[in-house]
């Protein structure tokens, strides 16, 4: 009966974890085409990230683009995505861009809480993290529409926040989804923070 009982329960997990999957982007090409040339050239990216010429990988990575809509969002997803297909290896992704979060409609995760709400109120950080369905993948969702993300961005308590992410998740690589440095001046600020910034 014990048998039985943990083969349904596997089951169960399986397909929940399938329902999650069908509402995954198309843009998610990492786990919806893995066999595509695209999916292919973020496993050649993610060697470079993982395995430098020269010293350490950088734990925490800023992705952002000159403009909106050159596939900032796209590109921090799936490379989150493929980091994780390695063994061992986990990653927090952040969506900064509180402007335009985009990043929890990837994973099919509803529109909620997230940064802008811890920034702007006295919520705890642990209880706005989002498990996704694909293992050792966790994101911190932009949260609501603010009228003041670039104050927010630029606080104390966002280069806390970056600090304690940091320090508390130290087996994990952060992805920070950033808005465009040419039109918002908090992303300078984020980018002191950091390890590392892909553009």
């Amino acid at each position: 009966q014990a048998v039985r009982d943990k083969s349904d329960q596997e089951a169960f997990v399986e397909l929940q974890t399938q329902v999650q999957l069908n509402k995954f982007n198309k843009n998610l090409v990492t786990v919806l085409n893995p066999r595509s040339f695209e999916a292919e050239q973020f496993r050649m990216l993610k060697s470079l990230f993982l395995f430098p010429s020269a010293g350490s990988p950088p734990r925490s990575v800023m992705v952002t683009s000159s403009v909106p809509g050159e596939g900032k969002s796209f590109v921090s997803a799936n490379l989150a995505v493929s980091i994780v297909q390695n063994i061992n290896e986990y990653v927090l992704l952040v969506d900064c861009d509180i402007r335009r979060p985009t990043i929890h409609t990837n994973f099919g995760i509803r529109e909620g809480e997230g940064l802008s709400d811890y920034l702007s109120g006295d919520i705890s950080l642990s209880s706005l993290l989002r498990k996704t369905a694909i293992d050792k993948l966790t994101i911190l969702p932009g949260g609501r529409p603010v009228k003041n993300p670039a104050e927010l961005l630029s606080s104390r308590k966002m280069s806390q926040l970056l600090h304690e992410l940091k320090s508390r998740y130290s087996d994990r690589y952060i992805i920070i989804d950033s808005p465009p440095p040419r039109l918002t001046s908090e992303t300078n600020v984020i980018a002191r923070q950091v390890d590392g910034i892909l553009l």
